[in-house]
């Protein structure tokens, strides 16, 4: 007969020594509790945890290991104590924790982590299994320290490109409309044809420019899709028409079929992404010919642009939809590195798939998967009013950059307007008096000195003449925080370096 109190240990058969010896060199600890939290048994790893192993051994109370633990602090166990080692709050936490069966995370006090997993036996008891799980959160922890480091350094990139981008806007915001105002002045067809070619290179760098703008606005959130049936036919004669006079110059065979399909889309967004790879399949063409189709696929239809230019590694087709990833060659150097990026960006945004297929030296296939749509009926867009529908129109201009002011006076003076300008509202008295009535239009910079905005001056020259004016908003900012605050305004914004063309249109359609 046992004395009273003490746990019943059978006598063992070989098989029972064999299954002790495979617990006894298992890497995990391991307990059996009886009904009553009397220690039934353990292996030598669970007596390793204690600060006195001679005293975990069968017999022992549960509740008795617990004081041992608030004695002599060995263990901290952060799950349950998140605010700090508190001995009664550890006590009321681990005896519920037990009783529970709960499955809970401890650090020891030399720092390793365990996975506590405790499960109810059918006679009532507790059988315990403690796996070290150290390697496992360090890696956590080193997760987590890479994540937040990268995203710092995302952060910090952001604010270089849009300090950078903005004191490189100014002066191109003003080139660029100088050069427009030139143009409509030149006769003679050799100068027309060099002010042509200016522009096309202010096109390049604005292009440049609007790439970095578009990461900004994913970045900020500003960018929301307008889903609708969007025809294909329209938006492929359009890329047609676009990249056939840079296709010609590099000496490429640009074909793009005709469709009478449609898809379930954004039309901006979607035809920005059929854009970059269009423009990057032309740009890594040398000699050859890129195809732009659409072909029907079980439950939607697939967009291809394929080219026969250098092709590339199939493992980098991951990485060239990375922020400025260039793939090597001369045609490398035309570009920063975006156009991919933010075209998987807008397609994720849409919910649609790219898929990429290459072969070094003989060219890539970048497709998009879209839902199929009904295909809306499509109306003959309105053809663009001409500048005489701005002729006499009374504009006013308000940026405080003098260089800015005079070419767009230029500008507008070649359009047929009556304008006048302004460096801030202070100006706007004079400025008034010269247009001899009120603006029809307002063209004003967001950001002015004295730390005054753009949507400030239009609400104060509200006031003043009684009524709202018609008003673009005009900004050389690409940081995220600014973008989504200018975005929520409600005025139409353009993005310095400014497209004169943008700009009339818009005025054209303010002024309708």
């Amino acid at each position: 007969m046992l004395p009273r109190g003490k746990p019943r240990v059978p006598v063992k058969n070989p098989q029972e020594y064999g299954l002790i010896d495979a617990i006894e060199s298992a890497s995990e600890a391991f307990v059996i509790w009886d009904a009553e939290d009397r220690m039934v048994f353990c292996n030598s790893r669970y007596k390793s945890f204690f600060a006195e192993p001679e005293k975990v051994r069968p017999g022992v109370r549960f509740d008795s290991l617990v004081e041992m633990n608030i004695a002599h602090t060995s263990v901290a166990e952060i799950s349950l104590l998140p605010a700090g080692w508190d001995p009664d709050q550890y006590r009321r936490a681990r005896l519920d924790c037990h009783n529970l069966a709960r499955d809970t995370f401890i650090q020891l006090r030399d720092g390793r982590w365990l996975q506590s997993c405790e499960r109810r036996t059918r006679e009532g008891g507790v059988v315990g299994v403690y796996t070290d799980i150290t390697e496992r959160k360090r890696a956590e922890e080193a997760l987590a320290i890479a994540k937040r480091a990268a995203e710092e350094a995302n952060l910090a990139k952001s604010r270089f490109l849009a300090a950078a981008s903005h004191d490189l806007r100014q002066p191109l915001h003003a080139v660029g409309i100088l050069v427009s105002a030139l143009s409509a002045r030149l006769e003679d067809e050799r100068q027309k044809e060099i002010a042509g070619q200016i522009g096309d290179c202010l096109e390049t760098v604005s292009s440049l420019f609007d790439a970095l703008l578009d990461i900004s606005k994913l970045d900020a959130g500003v960018v929301a899709p307008a889903f609708a049936p969007v025809p294909l036919g329209p938006l492929l004669k359009a890329l047609r028409r676009e990249f056939t006079p840079l296709a010609e110059r590099k000496g490429v065979a640009l074909t793009v079929l005709d469709s009478r399909l449609a898809v379930r889309s954004d039309p901006a967004m979607l035809g920005r992404i059929l854009r970059n790879f269009l423009s990057n399949a032309i740009k890594y063409t040398e000699t050859g010919r890129v195809l732009v189709g659409v072909r029907r696929r079980a439950g939607g239809l697939r967009l291809d642009v394929i080219d026969t230019g250098t092709g590339f590694d199939p493992a980098e087709a991951d990485a060239v939809f990375r922020e400025f990833h260039r793939l090597e060659g001369t045609a490398a150097q035309q570009g920063i590195g975006l156009g991919l990026s933010i075209a998987d960006r807008l397609a994720r945004l849409l919910g649609h798939r790219l898929e990429v297929a290459t072969r070094p030296g003989f060219g890539s296939r970048f497709s998009l998967f879209a839902e199929a749509a009904e295909a809306a009926a499509v109306t003959a867009a309105a053809p663009l009013a001409p500048n005489r529908l701005l002729a006499g129109r009374r504009l006013l201009l308000i940026d405080d950059d003098p260089e800015i002011r005079r070419a767009a006076l230029l500008l507008f003076e070649a359009w047929g307007c009556r304008c006048a300008a302004a460096s801030g509202l202070e100006d706007t008295p004079a400025a008034l008096e010269w247009l001899g009535g009120p603006p029809e239009a307002l063209i004003v910079d967001y950001h002015l000195k004295r730390g005054r905005t753009g949507d400030w001056v239009a609400a104060r020259l509200a006031e003043k003449l009684g009524v709202p004016v018609p008003t673009v908003m005009v900004t050389g900012e690409t940081a995220p925080e600014l973008l989504q605050k200018v975005q929520d305004l409600g005025f139409p914004v353009l993005h310095k370096p400014l497209q004169p063309m943008r700009l009339r249109a818009v005025l054209q359609h303010l002024l309708g």
